[in-house]
């Protein structure tokens, strides 16, 4: 898995002194692999001991087993620019796959399944989701809705508040959120949750406070291609992922879904006759 974008993906809930040595290797990967400890603590104005915290909340051991995963991280990079051109589509390109090989990383096959039976056996399915991530939560509404589920969904915060208020322990909540941090999703997920509903979130940073508050959490990489002209990066990884979860979904009766299918897609046809 690639070390800054798992860093990346534990930034938010990283403390202020954690994400100060975070923000130096996201910056210089390429010079802190040569620094020791004291250098790096110096130079992100934090103790040592802050160093080690931060090593073990992104799953390392310690001080050289980030330094390890730094070598072997610069060592692929210089590897990819070796074998790939620097024009810019290829960057892009290199971008988007990076993306989608983090996310695929980040996946737990135990976590999808759970996610699919909540899904499959729900009686509603309502996604609470605002801003840039209601495209992501309208592809997936469209996506539920044609095999066969009833799902509630309206890019509205408030309108959101209203329907979470109708929710039963028979319906799944789903949460979508980039950042994770979203206060409008996050009370409304709270809300619907008193409900009894299970609540599957969807995010792209590890430990953000939406992947707290769910009984399942879903997590796609937060790698963006970092110039002006921005980057869908990290919502292209997230419909990878649900890309996979609906697959794993239809696995579980595919007679079922395909009947289904089968019969939305012959009424799609006869709007066209």
């Amino acid at each position: 898995m690639d070390l800054l974008a798992t860093i990346s993906s534990y930034f938010p809930s990283l403390s202020k002194s954690e994400q100060k040595v975070a923000q130096l290797i996201l910056s210089n990967p390429d010079e802190v692999e040569n620094l020791s400890i004291n250098d790096l603590a110096v130079m992100a104005s934090v103790g040592e001991s802050t160093i080690v915290r931060f090593a073990r909340k992104i799953g390392l051991t310690g001080f050289q087993d980030l330094k390890i995963a730094l070598v072997k991280y610069q060592t692929s990079q210089k590897q990819n620019i070796t074998d790939e051109s620097n024009e810019t589509k290829d960057l892009v390109y290199r971008q988007f796959v990076d993306g989608l090989q983090d996310t695929k990383g980040f996946i737990e096959q135990e976590k999808l399944e759970q996610a699919a039976k909540l899904i499959h056996n729900a009686e509603h399915i309502y996604i609470l989701s605002v801003g840039t991530s209601a495209f992501i939560a309208m592809q997936l509404s469209n996506r539920l809705k044609r095999l066969g589920k009833f799902v509630e969904f309206v890019p509205d915060g408030h309108l959101q508040s209203i329907y979470v208020t109708m929710i039963k322990k028979t319906d799944v909540v789903m949460g979508i959120s980039k950042s994770g941090n979203t206060k409008e999703v996050i009370q409304n997920i709270e809300l619907a949750s008193q409900s009894g509903a299970s609540v599957i979130t969807l995010t792209n940073f590890i430990n953000s406070k939406i992947s707290q508050i769910g009984d399942v959490s879903l997590v796609a990489s937060s790698k963006e291609f970092l110039s002006d002209a921005g980057s869908f990066s990290a919502e292209v990884s997230q419909l990878y992922l649900l890309d996979t979860l609906i697959k794993v979904l239809v696995d579980i009766n595919p007679d079922s879904y395909h009947k289904v299918r089968s019969l939305t897609n012959k009424a799609l046809i006869k709007r066209i006759e």
